[in-house]
């Protein structure tokens, strides 16, 4: 497969292409596909009557590709290094209400929560157990279908299986996971033979690849496009005017091909989480108009740009410098100027322009986030402990909002504290929203077997066939 931003530890994974060959090389305790838990490291479990402890039972046989047995003393270890406060690990927001993990003898082990959490198996989908004596090295060892055998930073990732996999020997004797940034050159790889599958594939080529004879993997839920607006440099007034000021239907059909749906707010409108007195933002750029206006952010010479604090608007415009990536945030750039907003787009390769608007080095930002389907609202990604917190927002009251909404197994007690989180969210224009993505992968008409999680992962590597 060709795509770009993985890492050869598992647990060092920061997105869904990464997690596709996290889910290569190692095993979490459950899955989640087609709205069921399943079985993988843990054969069973159980929630005890105190609605915080839970007790896994662990599936016997398992080997690392080592050889080194698999116990819960590797479940252990591969928690406590994600949630090392010395050096957290993307996941560690997962595991962020756990207040206990024991290994109870070598197959079962035990964690304990702070709060009943009825999103918690959920979240278990996203941390991956390693061998914890490999734990130091350059690429951790995991129980998973394929180990790695070559690691060519920014290149390529080269696997092979793992002939004693616990789920089956896999099909496919070595995969080679490669670093392509290009979305052009994905495609020309992809139609030339020189790869099987690309992950993410650009929108507007995904119709043209199907009536080709190529085999497209859609996948949506709750994933968001949005303007991300850097909370700690841009007043709410100058935030709420950029979230009236686009048109979300120009940008899903112009960038987009048509493929999403507007957003209004940070929750599904036909969810249980929303708020129907929150009424989000639309476009409407008068309104844009009348909220800078009245934050006495004008144009006082008449140049067609506004100025805030004496000085011309030009905010910093952080952009992935490929394909629709850059074509929304031209587009976007084009809208914020018909009210009088300045900005300079900067673009960079990928992973510059992720860490840049992650840390907080940008004003703006064209940002798609792929989430968990439940529950029906992006909550997670404005908690102050989140490693994806982009709007650089530090807010207790946020933070136990999202607490309460996970702490508690009411939908209806649930559903209050989102619809507080949605109204904060919206009044203080943390986020702009502008679209539900629809997302696709597509892989040659030779390659079977693949199941793709509502996020876009890649799963059951085992089970893929190339004829």
């Amino acid at each position: 497969p060709g795509a770009t931003g993985a890492e050869p530890d598992p647990q060092r994974n920061s997105n869904v292409f990464g997690y596709t060959v996290s889910e290569l090389v190692a095993d979490t305790l459950v899955l989640y596909v087609n709205g069921e838990y399943t079985p993988a490291l843990a054969e069973s479990w159980e929630l005890q009557g105190d609605g915080v402890t839970y007790t896994f039972n662990l599936r016997e046989g398992v080997t690392f590709t080592n050889g080194t047995p698999f116990t819960a003393e590797a479940v252990v270890a591969s928690f406590e290094r994600i949630v090392n406060p010395d050096d957290p690990l993307p996941s560690a927001g997962q595991l962020s209400g756990v207040t206990r993990s024991e290994a109870v003898d070598e197959l079962t082990f035990e964690l304990e929560l702070a709060g009943p959490d009825p999103d918690f198996l959920l979240k278990l989908t996203e941390v991956w157990i390693i061998d914890p004596a490999t734990a130091g090295d350059e690429i951790p060892v995991g129980t998973g279908p394929y180990a790695i055998v070559d690691y060519e930073p920014d290149q390529q990732t080269v696997l092979e299986r793992y002939e004693e996999y616990w789920a089956g020997t896999p099909e496919i004797e070595r995969v080679v996971a490669r670093n392509i940034p290009e979305p052009a050159t994905l495609v020309l790889e992809l139609e030339a033979g020189t790869i099987d599958a690309i992950s993410f594939a650009p929108i507007n080529e995904v119709a043209r690849l199907e009536g080709a004879g190529f085999q497209v993997l859609p996948f949506s839920g709750i994933n968001t496009a949005f303007i991300a607006v850097n909370n700690q440099t841009l007043p709410v007034e100058l935030r709420q005017a950029i979230c009236y000021a686009v048109d979300r239907n120009v940008l899903i059909n112009a960038a987009y091909a048509g493929l999403g749906s507007p957003q209004f707010t940070i929750a599904k409108f036909d969810g249980w989480a929303h708020d129907p007195g929150v009424p989000g933002y639309g476009f409407d750029p008068e309104r844009a108009i009348e909220v800078l206006e009245a934050a006495g952010i004008v144009d006082s010479n008449g140049d067609g740009v506004r100025e805030l604090d004496g000085q011309p608007l030009n905010l910093d415009f952080q952009a992935r410098g490929d394909g629709e990536w850059l074509l929304a945030t031209q587009i976007i750039q084009q809208f914020l100027g018909d009210v009088g907003i300045g900005t300079t787009i900067t673009a960079s390769e990928r992973n510059t322009y992720y860490t840049n608007v992650r840390t907080g080095e940008y004003d703006l930002g064209w940002w798609i986030d792929n989430a968990q389907p439940e529950p029906p609202i992006w909550e997670y990604a404005f908690h102050s402990q989140e490693h994806w917190n982009v709007t650089q927002g530090a807010s207790p009251e946020i933070d136990a909002l999202i607490e309460a909404g996970r702490g508690s197994t009411d939908q209806a007690e649930r559903a209050q504290a989102y619809f507080e989180l949605e109204r904060i969210v919206y009044e203080d224009a943390m986020v702009c929203p502008m679209f539900w993505v629809e997302q696709a992968h597509v892989v040659t008409p030779g390659l079977s077997g693949m199941d793709v999680s509502t996020m876009g992962v890649m799963l059951n590597a085992h089970n893929w066939r190339l004829e």
